[in-house]
C-alpha cells in the first residue's frame, strides 16, 4: 500500500474538528466510534480510520499489539480480512496516534448492500460463512463485531474490515486489554467510570456467539432489512443449534435506539466544555448516529 505522511493526515483530521466540519475532507462513512476517510483528499486511493489519540507511545504500541493478536486470531479462524496496516504518528505533544489504512472498499460488495440488493430467500451464504465465523472466534476475552457493515463479500469469501476497537478484553473480563482512556477522553469525566462499567458490560455480549449474531440482527433491523431478519436469525439456529429469538435482537436494538444519541450528544457537550475553556477536544464526531435519520 502507499505509504503516506500520517502528521498531514492528523493536521487535516484536526483542521476539521476544530471547524466541527468533514467539507474539505472526503468523508468515505462513519460509525459510532471512528470516521472513515479517503486520502489523499484531493484523489483518494486509500481508506484511512483514525484512533482517538493515547496519552503517549508505549500506550499506542499497546493497542496495535492488541490489533496485531486480533488479526492473528482472525487467520487462525480462516476468516477474511482486508488489508490493513497500522501507522503510529506521535505528535510533538507527546500523545499518539493510530491510523489503519485500507485499500477503498467497493460499496457494492459491503454486507448490508448485498443483502439489500438480493432477492430474500430463506438464507444466504453471507449469512452461513458470518454465522460460521462467530462460532470459530468469540471466546470468553474476545468479542466479535459481526454486523454487516463489517463485511465484504465477493460472492465466495466473506472478509472482514473493521478492526478499529478489538473486542479484546482482560481475564477477569473487566477491561479491555489497551488504554480505554484513548476512548473515554470523548465524554464528560463525571460520566466516564459509569460509561467503562456500562460498555465493560456491552462488550461481554459480544464474547458468544450468540451475542455476537443478536447484535448482527438487531443492526439489520437498524439497517432496513426486516426482510432478511427471519432468516438471519433461522440460519444463527441451524447452525449453531441456539434459540436466538427476534424479541432479543429487537429488545438489542431497541436499547441501542435511545442510547446510542444520548451518548454523542454527551461527546458533544464535552467538546463544546473543552473548546469553551481553551482545551482542543480530541475527535472528529458525527452529526449524528447511524440510529438518526
Amino acid at each position: 500500500m502507499t505509504s503516506f505522511d500520517f502528521a498531514e493526515v492528523e493536521a487535516a483530521v484536526a483542521k476539521a474538528i476544530r471547524k466541527r466540519s468533514t467539507s474539505e475532507l472526503q468523508l468515505l462513512g462513519h460509525g459510532e466510534i471512528s470516521v472513515v476517510l479517503g486520502w489523499p483528499t484531493s484523489a483518494p486511493n486509500a481508506a484511512v480510520k483514525r484512533v482517538p489519540p493515547f496519552r503517549d507511545l508505549a500506550r499506542a504500541q499497546r493497542y496495535v499489539e492488541v490489533c496485531d493478536d486480533f488479526f492473528a486470531t482472525l487467520r487462525s479462524a480462516n476468516v477474511g480480512i482486508w488489508p490493513t496496516t497500522l501507522h503510529i504518528h506521535q505528535r510533538p505533544d507527546g500523545h499518539a496516534v493510530v491510523y489503519h489504512q485500507q485499500p477503498i472498499a467497493d460499496i457494492t460488495r459491503l454486507g448490508s448492500n448485498v443483502l439489500r440488493a438480493a432477492t430474500p430467500a430463506d438464507t444466504h451464504p453471507l449469512l452461513d460463512a458470518i454465522t460460521d465465523a462467530a462460532a470459530r472466534v468469540c471466546s470468553r476475552t474476545l468479542g466479535f463485531d459481526c454486523q454487516l457493515a463489517n463485511w465484504l463479500w465477493d460472492g465466495e469469501t466473506a472478509t472482514q474490515i473493521d478492526f478499529t476497537s478489538p473486542f479484546a478484553l482482560t481475564d477477569s473480563r473487566d477491561d479491555l486489554l489497551y488504554d480505554t482512556h484513548t476512548f473515554l477522553q470523548e465524554y464528560p469525566v463525571v460520566v466516564r467510570p459509569y460509561l467503562r462499567k456500562e460498555f465493560t458490560s456491552m462488550l461481554r455480549r459480544f464474547t458468544s456467539a450468540e451475542g455476537a449474531l443478536a447484535d448482527m440482527v438487531a443492526n439489520m433491523m437498524k439497517e432496513g432489512l426486516d426482510q432478511w431478519v427471519d432468516p438471519a436469525i433461522n440460519t444463527v439456529n441451524s447452525r449453531l443449534g441456539l434459540n436466538l429469538r427476534r424479541e432479543k435482537a429487537q429488545w438489542m436494538y431497541d436499547n441501542d435506539r435511545k442510547i446510542m444519541p444520548t451518548v454523542l450528544k454527551a461527546k458533544k457537550v464535552q467538546r463544546w466544555w473543552l473548546t469553551h475553556t481553551g482545551r482542543n477536544y480530541e475527535q472528529l464526531l458525527p452529526v449524528k448516529t447511524t440510529y438518526e435519520h
